[in-house]
């Protein structure tokens, strides 16, 4: 058949080029039909327009090999960065209670109220005072949020109406609500959750004082009321045993139990014998894990709350991020409480796998420091140097003897003058 017009100019092309194995072809399925019957060949040039199946999955595989080895170091930078902002604001609140120590010549008690609303069982309060983290606001540049909260002056002292007081129109409600970023630890994600319990709308704080190596529990007034069997380790206002450290009796353990900012009472900077970078004055504590959870609840003044108290020897949350059962004695969801006993494996799984095992007695006495940092957590000693705990610090353990390195740091008058921290008893006084 004669060539077709454009068979003809195809030819003369390749034969001027020599392109003709370039790619260029003719095929058979893509032709024109000419006049008179003929079929005329397109050209169509065949060069690759994207990846191979087998390139694809080639190139996915690279990038999901890169992703894995930078995702960790990723998410390591951004806790690097968490964990500095959370050292940054514990050094800022740790200052704010210098200030106010030296402005009143004495640390702000850890919790306040009234003796006779405690009754028998500092526990079980139920009207609680301004704590410490509500004193010294006005030392965190939040002097407008301490006046509104609700108090009157009466007779030249100021009163104060119950922070977890309820009902309409309490201003308390809203001040206690009312969330301080600078108190808020980032890595903490249950931070943003409010405690619903006692009167509701508390917002949540990541710091706590440390009122020492005692349970904060039994009467507040000892001199009307019996106190416990083991009352060198109940602590309920500046005249306990555990406080005052005076004349308890013979064969009970000596060491003056008290830290820094306790129930009714604060230290001055002379008590703190053992030296102020020595001696723990707030630690990092994690917010509760539902609204029922009363743990890290900055205008709270109790255990678990807004301080930490028998973190040490001789309980059950002894050490940082302790994981015993029943570690912290909260008031928490039940949901949360373990059932099992003591020293053993925590029988809440959603506690256990947060690791903030706590106890379901209904009360405040006993909570340690707690942070979402791998490997340990902050503490402020008292002259307000910021230190990173490793959670492996030498502890006796869960119902442990005492007294380790990490007692000796919970305590600001054990009075000894033996090595980094102090391992040398005085008596039975704590001056």
């Amino acid at each position: 058949r004669p060539l077709c017009p454009s068979e003809f100019s195809f030819l003369i092309r390749v034969t001027a080029t020599h392109v003709f194995s370039k790619g260029a072809v003719m095929t058979a399925n893509s032709r024109r039909v000419m006049p008179g019957g003929h079929a005329c060949p397109k050209l169509i040039n065949r060069s690759r327009l994207g990846f191979t199946l087998v390139e694809l999955l080639v190139v996915i595989a690279i990038i999901g090999i890169l992703v894995a080895l930078l995702l960790p170091a990723i998410q390591a930078a951004r806790e690097a960065a968490r964990r500095a902002q959370c050292s940054n604001n514990i050094k800022n609140v740790a200052l704010a209670v210098l200030n106010y120590e030296s402005s009143n010549k004495v640390f702000p008690e850890g919790m306040t109220f009234n003796p006779p609303d405690a009754g028998a069982q500092l526990a079980s309060l139920n009207k609680f005072g301004p704590n410490w983290m509500i004193k010294i606001l006005p030392n965190l540049e939040s002097q407008a949020l301490y006046d509104s909260f609700d108090k009157n002056v009466v007779n030249g002292k100021v009163v104060w109406t119950p922070i977890n007081e309820a009902g309409a129109g309490n201003k308390n409600i809203a001040a206690r609500g009312t969330e301080i970023p600078s108190l808020l630890c980032p890595s903490d994600g249950f931070n943003q959750v409010k405690y619903e319990g006692h009167g509701g709308n508390w917002a949540r704080g990541n710091y706590a004082g440390s009122a020492g190596r005692s349970f904060l529990y039994g009467p507040a007034d000892p001199t009307s009321n019996p106190q416990p069997v083991r009352d060198n380790q109940h602590m309920a206002g500046p005249l306990t045993k555990s406080w005052s450290g005076t004349s308890w009796s013979a064969g009970n353990n000596l060491y003056c139990k008290r830290g820094v900012m306790g129930p009714n009472a604060g230290v001055t900077v002379g008590q703190i014998t053992d030296g102020t970078s020595k001696t723990i004055m707030v630690g990092e504590i994690r917010a509760g894990l539902t609204q029922r959870d009363a743990r890290g609840v900055w205008a709270l003044g109790h255990a678990g709350a807004s301080l930490v108290a028998m973190y040490g020897s001789k309980g059950d949350a002894n050490g940082p991020n302790a994981c015993y059962s029943n570690s912290d004695d909260v008031v928490a969801d039940p949901d949360l409480v373990d059932t099992a006993g003591q020293c053993v494996a925590s029988t809440s799984a959603t506690a256990l796998n947060e690791c903030m095992t706590v106890s379901g007695g209904g009360g405040f006495d006993q909570a340690t420091v707690r942070s979402k940092h791998p490997g340990g957590v902050h503490v402020a000693m008292a002259d307000a140097s910021v230190q990173f705990i490793v959670d492996e610090i030498e502890t006796s353990g869960c119902y442990g003897d005492c007294c380790t390195v990490w007692d000796w740091m919970i305590t600001s008058s054990d009075n000894g003058g033996v090595g980094p921290y102090n391992r040398v008893v005085r008596g039975n006084t704590c001056n």
